[in-house]
């Protein structure tokens, strides 16, 4: 993927002051990290027959940086906040400054006057009061729209996943970043087809994420509590739609979306684990349901591009932090945080016990998402201690089997992110 994804400018509520006026939030940029690029042929495993011979790539060299950053996390914004400015303001008796804290203009002693305790009453009042202000319109038409998300009437599409290939009963041995198959074992195809409500995924996907423009400039007024009244506004109504702000930065919901759509993909998963395991007498271990799926999400979900709202499917100006819903990436694919967070969820959706984590970590220079889950390992897996419980890695970007990731993907500096 191209390091070109876009920036986006947003309201951060920081003021310039001004005595008895409206202040206009400064804009500052909430910087979107570079998504991670398309798998290409450094990233994939590199698969030979047993009579063939390949140089594997070096592997990971197990040791902690202890300069090394924090990985940057696909999908969030850093949230940078400008300095707030407090203006001198011109008077009759001469030049005045209004403080930071919104207090009296002219008041250079000690002695300030306490803030009065805030009330649900001024609360309300304060957010009148800046959503009154003509620099909020848009803020406020999006704030007083519904934020209730009505399912619409199901429109099931029955969907004809394309022919894919799985090689790992193939496998004769790993070496680095090259896997030898045996020569007289033919790889297992399989096609599925599995009923999947396309008005419920479209409908979810434009219910997520907000609109760029309702916050790309946002107003309050100095010291009548308007700035922490109208913040809170912005929070509680981004949550609604899958989105957590905090100071520091502007992330998607996984465990919101996750939980929105279990029952969504609960078909699929269930067409992938019986067409997968046909062949085999009795009930399929936690451990073989979580490969078919794997396996599905690996292949039969194509690898797509997602930069933000503009550039998605539904292109209706929301923004949504580089994520597509796992309804609406069964119905047209997805990047790596989107194909990740769709295996949790179909993970999920057939077993509600089984531990999973979004992990974020680097693929080269980039940002990249895999998957931490918890269930049989086998000696060899690459795996990550998530609150203390050993879970296997998987890549959902690429063919690799299970407990494998590239070379170029830094496990050692990677963080997990627990799905509950």
């Amino acid at each position: 993927m191209k390091n070109n994804t876009p920036t986006l400018y947003t309201a951060i509520l920081v003021a310039t002051f001004a005595l008895n006026a409206p202040c206009e939030v400064m804009r500052s940029c909430f910087a979107l990290e570079p998504t991670e690029p398309a798998p290409t042929s450094t990233t994939q495993a590199t698969t030979v027959t047993a009579n063939q011979t390949a140089t594997p790539m070096s592997s990971p060299s197990g040791m902690r940086s202890p300069d090394r950053k924090r990985p940057i996390r696909k999908g969030s914004m850093t949230r940078t906040v400008a300095r707030e400015i407090a203006p001198a303001a011109t008077t009759a008796t001469g030049a005045t400054t209004v403080p930071a804290t919104g207090g009296a203009a002219g008041n250079t002693n000690d002695n300030t006057t306490p803030a009065a305790p805030v009330t649900a009453e001024s609360a309300t009042a304060a957010l009148e009061s800046a959503l009154a202000l003509t620099q909020n319109a848009d803020f406020r038409a999006w704030y007083e729209s519904q934020h209730i998300f009505l399912a619409p009437r199901s429109r099931l599409q029955n969907l004809q996943f394309s022919l894919w290939t799985d090689d790992q009963a193939c496998i004769a041995k790993r070496e680095g970043d090259t896997k030898f198959l045996r020569a007289d074992c033919t790889p297992m195809t399989i096609r599925i087809s599995a009923k999947v409500n396309e008005a419920w995924a479209d409908s979810f996907e434009r219910y997520f994420g907000f609109p760029e423009h309702a916050l790309d400039s946002v107003a309050y007024r100095v010291g009548d509590g308007s700035q922490a009244a109208i913040e809170k506004a912005i929070t509680e109504t981004l949550a609604q739609h899958g989105i957590i702000c905090s100071a520091q930065s502007i992330s998607p919901d996984h465990q919101w979306i996750l939980d929105s759509s279990l029952a969504q993909v609960r078909d699929v998963a269930n067409a992938v684990i019986d067409t997968y395991w046909s062949g085999q007498r009795g009930r399929p271990s936690a451990r073989q349901r979580i490969e078919a799926l794997t396996s599905f999400v690996q292949n039969a979900i194509p690898y797509r591009k997602v930069d933000d709202g503009r550039n998605d499917s539904v292109k209706d100006g929301n923004y949504r932090c580089g994520l597509r819903t796992p309804g609406e990436v069964l119905l047209d694919g997805g990047d790596c945080d989107s194909k990740s967070l769709l295996l949790a969820t179909l993970i999920r959706s057939v077993d509600e016990r089984t531990p999973v984590a979004l992990v974020y970590c680097m693929n080269n220079t980039t940002p990249h998402m895999c998957l931490a889950v918890g269930c049989d390992m086998f000696e060899g897996e690459q795996r990550i201690n998530v609150n203390g419980t050993q879970m296997v890695l998987i890549e959902t970007t690429s063919d690799w089997d299970m407990g494998h990731v590239g070379a170029s993907t830094d496990i050692m500096n990677a963080e997990a992110q627990p799905l509950r």
